[in-house]
C-alpha cells in the first residue's frame, strides 16, 4: 500500500513539473510581448517628440532641429530638477529661482513651436533663455555655486545647434556667453541669497554646475567625433564601391600617387543583355532601371562569390576580371563559374519579371594593364589586347552562350567540357580558334 501511494505521488510530482514550466514559459512570453510593446511605444513617442515642429525643412536642416528639440528638452528637464531640488531645500528662501526654472523648463520644451518662424528661431530662444537664466542665477547664488561656468558650455552647443553654415551667429553667441560670463564672474562675488543659504548648499550646485558643463563639453566632443568618424567611414566605403579594396586603401594612403600595373595573366569577362535594346524602346525609365538593378545586383554577389573584381558597367554590358589586384592562379576558373552564374541569374530574372532576355558572354586570358585613372571621379579600369579579345568574343558569340579564347579552354580543359568553333576572323586581331564553354565535366 504505501509502494502504491509512493509511486501515486511521484507521478503527480513529475507531472507537476511540465506545467509548471509551461506556466513560467507562457509567463515569460508575456513578460517579453509587454517590452517590447512599452519599448515600442516609447521610442515611437520619443522619436515623434524628437521630429517635432522639423518636417517641412530639408533633411540637412531637419537633423539640426532635431539636436535642438533634444538639446530643449534635456534643458527641460534639468530646470525641472534644480526646481524641485530648490523647493525641497527651503522653498520661501527660493522661491524666484523656482518661478524661473518654471519658466525655463515652459520656454525649452517649446522648441518644436519656434521652428515654424525659421530654422534659428528655436536655437535663438533656447540659447537667449539659457543665457538670461544662467545670469538670473549666478546674481542670485553669487559666483560661488559656478553656474555661470555653463555659458562655456552653451556656446559649444550652439554649433550642435546652428551647423557651420550659421557661422556669424555662433560667433555672436559665444562672445556674448563669453562677456555674460566674465561679467557675473566680477559683479557677483557674492549672490543675494549667499547670507541667507547654507555654504554645503552652494558647494552642492556648484558639483551639479561643473558637472554639468563636463557633460556637455564630453557629449559635444563626443559628437563631433562620431561625425567625423561617420563621414570617413561613408568615404571609405563610397571609395570602396568604385574602387578594389587594396587599390582604394593604397589611394587613401598615399594620395596623388599613380596607381599602374602589369599583370602577366588574368582572365577578362565581358556579358552583354541580348534582347535588352528592343526590349527598352517598350519600358520606362524606372523599368529599365529596375530591370537592370535586379540583374546587376544578381551578378555583382556572383562576382563577390566567385572572387573576381568587378570593373564596370556600360549601358546593359558586365565586365569582371579574375586574377587581379590580388593575383590568383585560378582565375579562369573563377570567371568560368561565374559566367555559368551569370547565365542562371538571367534565366531566373527573364522569368520572374516575364521578359524575353538572354546573355551573350565573351571571355578572354592573358596580359593586361591596371590603373586608376581620373581625380574627380575615380575609376579603376584594364588595358591590353586580351580586354579587346574578350569584348570581340562577346559580340561574335551566340546568345545564350559563352564565347572563349583558345588561352581559356586551356586553362579550363581539365574542370569544363567545350564545343570547339570553326576559326573566325576578329577585327585588330585576325584568323582566332575559340571555343563555346558547355559546363562542369565533374560539378560539385
Amino acid at each position: 500500500m504505501l509502494a502504491i501511494e509512493n509511486s501515486a505521488a511521484k507521478r503527480d510530482s513529475v507531472a507537476d513539473v511540465p506545467v509548471n514550466h509551461c506556466a513560467k514559459v507562457a509567463m515569460n512570453k508575456l513578460l517579453d510581448s509587454l517590452h517590447e510593446t512599452l519599448s515600442a511605444r516609447v521610442g515611437t513617442k520619443l522619436l515623434h517628440l524628437s521630429q517635432a515642429g522639423t518636417a517641412s525643412y530639408p533633411a540637412a536642416t531637419r537633423r539640426r532641429l532635431i539636436i535642438t528639440n533634444m538639446i530643449g528638452y534635456l534643458a527641460t528637464i534639468s530646470s525641472l530638477s534644480y526646481a524641485i531640488t530648490y523647493a525641497l531645500h527651503s522653498y520661501e528662501t527660493l522661491m524666484w529661482p523656482i518661478v524661473v526654472n518654471l519658466i525655463s523648463a515652459a520656454t525649452t520644451a517649446s522648441m518644436p513651436f519656434w521652428h515654424r518662424f525659421g530654422s534659428a528661431a528655436g536655437g535663438v530662444v533656447l540659447a537667449a533663455m539659457i543665457f538670461v537664466t544662467l545670469f538670473y542665477f549666478t546674481y542670485f547664488f553669487g559666483r560661488e555655486a559656478g553656474i555661470h561656468l555653463q555659458y562655456f558650455g552653451a556656446a559649444a552647443v550652439a554649433f550642435l545647434i546652428f551647423g557651420s553654415a550659421r557661422l556669424a551667429l555662433i560667433l555672436i553667441i559665444i562672445v556674448s556667453g563669453l562677456v555674460l560670463h566674465l561679467v557675473a564672474q566680477i559683479l557677483y562675488v557674492n549672490g543675494q541669497a549667499t547670507g541667507a543659504i547654507e555654504a554645503s548648499f552652494l558647494i552642492q550646485i556648484y558639483v551639479i554646475s561643473s558637472t554639468s558643463l563636463t557633460a556637455i563639453v564630453a557629449i559635444v566632443v563626443w559628437y563631433f567625433y562620431r561625425m567625423a568618424a561617420d563621414a570617413e567611414e561613408r568615404s571609405e566605403r563610397l571609395l570602396h564601391n568604385v574602387l578594389p579594396v587594396p587599390v582604394a586603401e593604397h589611394l587613401k594612403d598615399n594620395p596623388g600617387e599613380m596607381i599602374a600595373q602589369r599583370y602577366d595573366e588574368v582572365t577578362v569577362l565581358f556579358a552583354d543583355l541580348a534582347g535588352f535594346t528592343p526590349l527598352a524602346r517598350k519600358m520606362g525609365a524606372d523599368e529599365i532601371v529596375d530591370l537592370l538593378n535586379a540583374i546587376f545586383v544578381r551578378f555583382d554577389a556572383a562576382s563577390a562569390d566567385a572572387g573576381v573584381e568587378k570593373i564596370k558597367t556600360i549601358g546593359d554590358a558586365y565586365m569582371a576580371v579574375g586574377g587581379l589586384p590580388e593575383v590568383v592562379e585560378d582565375h579562369a576558373f573563377r570567371i568560368a563559374n561565374l559566367a555559368l552564374e551569370m547565365k542562371s541569374a538571367i534565366a531566373e530574372v527573364a522569368h520572374s519579371q516575364g521578359v524575353d532576355l538572354n546573355i551573350r558572354v565573351g571571355i578572354a586570358t592573358g596580359p593586361v594593364a591596371a590603373g586608376v585613372i581620373g581625380q574627380a571621379k575615380f575609376a579603376y579600369d584594364v588595358w591590353g589586347d586580351t580586354v579587346n579579345l574578350a569584348a570581340r568574343l562577346e559580340s561574335t558569340g551566340e546568345a545564350g552562350r559563352i564565347h572563349v579564347s583558345d588561352e581559356t579552354r586551356a586553362a579550363l580543359a581539365e574542370h569544363f567540357s567545350f564545343e570547339k568553333r570553326t576559326e573566325i576572323d576578329i577585327k585588330g586581331i585576325g584568323k582566332t580558334q575559340s571555343w563555346y564553354l558547355v559546363g562542369q565535366r565533374n560539378p560539385s
